[in-house]
């Protein structure tokens, strides 16, 4: 994720959603941070970061939620922030981290999935662990959104042509972290296709996917479009 005073803005990052590409083009308008330990773990006491400017010497997490983020920083900074995140089809999303996950040789849980006997068997450990779910980045415990704009990975340059629009920056998004493999409705039974159809539904009827991929003129569900 990103966060910035001028122009701004926070960044949250859905993972295999291009969100690399997008932080390594918009991090020159963000203040770098010296990582540490220390600071990551200062989010969990969250809204007492409000108090004594604590929150500025933050760290946050790469992947953290919209929700984490707005217990830690002060209601008015918070709101004055433009906030977007960019979200992916969940069928092509999951066969993306399986295909990431099978040649990044150096990923803790490589071996884990290579010793799989295919991708059924890890769509199966993926919904038995219940991590995958976009919604939960940009949603609140009510189901509120808590983001301005959510972008799509399947109109990527179109969606951060926008953003960056809004943000008045010039921005370039150049290839990161990709993981190249079939079409991924290749890898799909009925019943795969089903099953993620039912594990997923929230994220496929908020941001109105399909399983052949994005509709025309797509937007989030209750969530009112920025334009370039």
């Amino acid at each position: 994720m990103l966060v910035s005073d001028n122009p701004p803005f926070l960044f949250i990052h859905v993972d295999k959603a291009a969100g690399s590409s997008i932080q390594h083009a918009l991090q020159p308008f963000a203040p770098r941070r010296l990582d540490s330990r220390l600071r990551r773990r200062l989010i969990w006491l969250g809204s007492t970061n409000r108090f004594f400017n604590l929150y500025r010497a933050l760290e946050f997490p790469e992947h953290i939620t919209a929700l984490a983020v707005k217990k830690c920083l002060p209601p008015d900074l918070y709101s004055r922030l433009f906030k977007f995140a960019f979200v992916r089809n969940p069928w092509d999303r999951l066969v993306s981290r399986y295909s990431y996950l099978l040649r990044s040789a150096d990923h803790p849980r490589h071996k884990f999935v290579k010793d799989m006997g295919g991708f059924d068997e890890y769509l199966e450990w993926e919904i038995r662990r219940g991590k995958m779910s976009q919604h939960h980045y940009v949603c609140g415990t009510r189901g509120e959104w808590l983001v301005d704009f959510i972008g799509y990975y399947e109109r990527l340059q179109e969606d951060f042509l926008k953003v960056c629009v809004r943000l008045k920056v010039e921005a370039r998004l150049r290839q990161a972290n990709s993981s190249s493999h079939r079409d991924y409705k290749t890898y799909y039974t009925s019943a795969t296709r089903e099953q993620v159809a039912r594990h997923f539904q929230r994220d496929i009827e908020l941001f109105g996917y399909e399983f052949d991929g994005l509709p025309a003129n797509a937007i989030p569900r209750g969530l009112e479009p920025i334009e370039k």
